[in-house]
């Protein structure tokens, strides 16, 4: 009888003790598992880390002036026909002609200056979009000062014209850029009468301004 009742304790407590270590066995599982699970989850965030790019675009910009440069050039040696006299011979500037005195005493005098009008720009074409070019005023002297002016400013050549064409420098004209064009200045005197005396011939001044085409 004590046997039997051993026997049937033995068997019980066999039994409590095999599921006691199922039962760590399971925790241990269940633990391992969520182990690997957190370990799949940092591989897949350092997956994605090491898989991101990133893109820049970085530079500079300026705004660079335009360069404009229409200038005169290539002032030649006068071309003097008859007794035409130059008195004072003009200066050449960048951007004028001026401080020239002429004396014209006969019929058919004439003094005729050429050069150069260039456009230095690299890339902007030009046109005129001013030209002034005034009548001559001429004043005599002594007694017949206003008829004597009259002879001499009606029979007064003063032309500005292309070298190449003959053609009268006007509005609307253009100059490309990198182009030199030359010009031809002409003073001189047509007609056959004469003063009597001495005229004073003023108002030759010439206005060209170049506007960006």
């Amino acid at each position: 009888m004590l046997t039997n009742v051993i026997k049937e304790c033995t068997i019980i407590l066999s039994m409590i003790e095999r599921m006691l270590i199922n039962l760590e066995r399971e925790r241990k599982t269940r633990a391992l598992a969520l182990v690997a699970m957190f370990l799949s989850v940092i591989g897949i965030s350092i997956g994605y880390a090491a898989m991101s790019t990133t893109l820049n675009i970085k530079g500079t910009t300026t705004f660079d002036t335009a360069k404009w440069d229409i200038k005169f050039k290539n002032l030649s040696t006068p071309t003097i026909t008859g007794n035409a006299e130059v008195v004072t011979a003009p200066t050449l500037s960048n951007t004028a002609i001026q401080t020239y005195k002429f004396k014209l005493t006969r019929p058919g005098d004439s003094i005729t200056y050429k050069f150069d009008v260039a456009n230095d720009s690299p890339d902007m074409d030009a046109i005129i979009g001013t030209f002034t070019k005034p009548n001559p005023t001429c004043t005599g002297s002594g007694t017949n000062a206003t008829s004597d002016a009259n002879t001499v400013c009606s029979n007064l050549v003063y032309t500005l014209t292309y070298t190449a064409t003959g053609t009268a420098v006007g509005v609307n004209d253009t100059l490309a850029a990198g182009e030199v064009k030359n010009l031809t200045l002409k003073v001189g005197y047509d007609g056959s009468a004469l003063p009597t005396n001495d005229v004073e011939i003023t108002g030759l001044d010439i206005a060209i301004i170049y506007n960006q085409n």
